[in-house]
């Protein structure tokens, strides 16, 4: 193994941690961070896949702030009014208006913070050397990742977790009228069905299909020669 390979793997402060629980913390800090599963597209800053890269997240997000924008706009809508037909969906209650409250500022936030990091994104890929990201520490990493995930963050606990959403299904389901209640029971089980195809889809989209003749030592072997031969190219580039 050449010299110019060794240097263009991803160093080990970019790599996932060992401990299951950690690797899978990692796992999901940069799924939502730059939309990958690891940081191995950082071995090389200067070919036309991180190009391609830095245009998806560009749009990313632009795409983020402008459904931040929707749900601000939202929720102003919802805390500055008053509910035309009360007794339909009565959104002015107690706990629908503290929700609706939360929401409102994890939107303010996220537009804020997505504004932010696309204009500091896209000024530091242009015109800062972004193969120094091999070198930072760890603890560095983390909080790059970590910033640009918040937007990300902030959105999701506004528009997927106990914000927004709550604030409407609370006042649908307190409603007097029955249809109201059914719909808002529809859409509650639609919104999980939705989510458990969600999570689905994203573990099986890429797997290698399984040799149906293949038994669990032939596979357990493989996986052994494959762990062997990797144990090997890093200890040629050791002695290199």
């Amino acid at each position: 193994m050449t010299s110019e390979s060794v240097n263009s793997q991803v160093p080990e402060n970019c790599r996932a941690p060992n401990n299951p629980i950690l690797r899978l913390a990692f796992k999901i800090l940069c799924i939502v961070a730059v939309c990958r599963e690891s940081l191995d597209h950082w071995k090389d800053t200067k070919n036309k896949e991180w190009k391609d890269h830095v245009s998806i997240m560009v749009n990313r997000f632009q795409n983020s702030n402008i459904t931040a924008g929707l749900v601000l706009a939202t929720a102003t809508l919802f805390l500055s009014s008053v509910p035309p037909i009360e007794h339909l969906m009565a959104y002015n209650s107690s706990i629908s208006y503290i929700f609706a409250m939360v929401s409102f500022g994890a939107a303010l936030l996220s537009v804020i913070s997505g504004s932010a990091v696309l204009v500091i994104y896209e000024t530091s890929t242009a015109h800062k050397d972004m193969e120094t990201l091999k070198c930072m520490p760890r603890h560095q990493v983390i909080a790059l990742l970590l910033w640009l995930a918040y937007p990300s963050f902030c959105l999701s606990a506004d528009e997927y977790g106990v914000c927004f959403g709550a604030a409407i299904f609370i006042a649908c389901f307190w409603s007097d009228n029955s249809v109201v209640n059914i719909i808002t029971t529809l859409s509650c089980v639609a919104f999980l069905a939705h989510g458990v195809l969600s999570f689905y889809v994203v573990s099986v989209v890429g797997r290698q299909p399984v040799d149906k003749n293949t038994s669990p030592v032939q596979v357990a072997d493989r996986h052994h020669a494959s762990v062997g031969a990797a144990c090997l190219q890093i200890d040629d580039a050791a002695d290199d």
